[in-house]
């Protein structure tokens, strides 16, 4: 293609031998021409290169980039620096897309001047549970041209909203602007990702259409056993995404006042570090974190975000229990 495509598709790869077939064949159904693939492969050890560079064959317009195994953040960094598309968007290639999702949401965006397009998807489980929609149909319908943050404090006060970086598209240009990027091995940026991405926003719209299945499994990182020192780790990125949350919190004051889901999604992830620590089975480990979440500040960072009297309730029966273990 001689002109910039309409659309960058930027996936990471980590020995996806298993799913890069099928995700393929995704993108082949949203039968888009306008359209360039970049698929960073992040140090598999698996066949997932050979699977790339046979599929490479099949689309002119597909980039394969290799680099040492750095995690997802940096691996879609690495193609965001690179794409050409007026829109750019993050699948995870474990999951799959339905037909016409992005030519739905390139129209939208195309229509409407946005600088974010998104629809609707559904949580898919392993082990046959009921599917589960992304966005709640009963408090969350298709919009129209929406400000980012009026559609964030929307989303949030469904509190069943997740942060989805893969069910939007996103103007590059504005991505640009605005110097935005994947935090670094950080699991689970997607949080810190979309609050300021759509607190930045001006144009914004969704659809309650489905064109998503995220696949909750046993080959997924996010899903794997817990030991102490997974729990550790786990709670360390989510104290990283806590100071995250409450510096885009300040960055962005005159929107984020009149939101108070904004402070109710880091008490809410507190809970979940609390909870977190709660599981833990070595004594002096636990005592470990625990000093170091109050040390941190991370404790007052969750109370001082917590106006909901109820919550505050909760972190305080908490709050002695964490205490308690630590003196015991």
């Amino acid at each position: 293609m001689t002109n910039a495509p309409l659309l960058s598709i930027v996936a990471a790869v980590y020995n996806g031998e298993k799913f890069l077939d099928a995700f393929f064949r995704c993108i082949e159904q949203q039968q888009l021409s306008d359209v360039e693939m970049i698929m960073v492969n992040d140090g598999s050890t698996d066949s997932s290169l050979a699977i790339l560079e046979a599929w490479q064959t099949k689309f002119s317009n597909m980039k394969v980039i290799s680099q040492p195994n750095q995690g997802v953040s940096v691996a879609r960094n690495t193609g965001l620096a690179v794409a050409t598309g007026k829109y750019v968007t993050f699948p995870d290639i474990d999951d799959k897309l339905y037909p016409g999702m992005y030519t739905t949401l390139l129209n939208m965006a195309e229509e409407n001047d946005l600088d974010v397009a998104t629809c609707n998807g559904r949580y898919v489980y392993e082990d046959r549970r009921e599917p589960q929609p992304i966005f709640p149909t009963d408090r969350l319908s298709s919009t129209p041209v929406l400000p980012g943050h009026v559609w964030l404090k929307r989303a949030l006060d469904s509190r069943k909203f997740l942060h989805v970086t893969w069910l939007n598209i996103y103007r590059l240009a504005f991505i640009r602007q605005m110097n935005f990027s994947f935090e670094p091995g950080l699991r689970h940026q997607d949080i810190p990702w979309t609050t300021e991405v759509l607190l930045a926003a001006e144009r914004v719209q969704y659809t309650e259409k489905t064109f998503y299945d995220y696949y909750i499994h046993s080959e997924s990182v996010s899903h794997k056993p817990d030991t102490d020192d997974t729990l550790i780790r786990s709670a360390h990125h989510y104290m990283k995404i806590l100071e995250m949350l409450d510096a885009i919190n300040r960055r962005y004051a005159d929107k984020t006042r009149d939101i108070k889901a904004c402070r109710w999604q880091i008490a809410k992830e507190g809970l979940g570090i609390i909870h977190t620590i709660d599981e833990m089975k070595n004594k002096e480990k636990q005592k470990s974190l625990i000093r170091e979440f109050f040390e941190r500040g991370i404790w007052q960072l969750i109370w001082t975000n917590a106006h909901d009297l109820r919550l505050r309730w909760r972190l305080g029966r908490r709050y002695l229990r964490l205490k308690k273990m630590l003196n015991n």
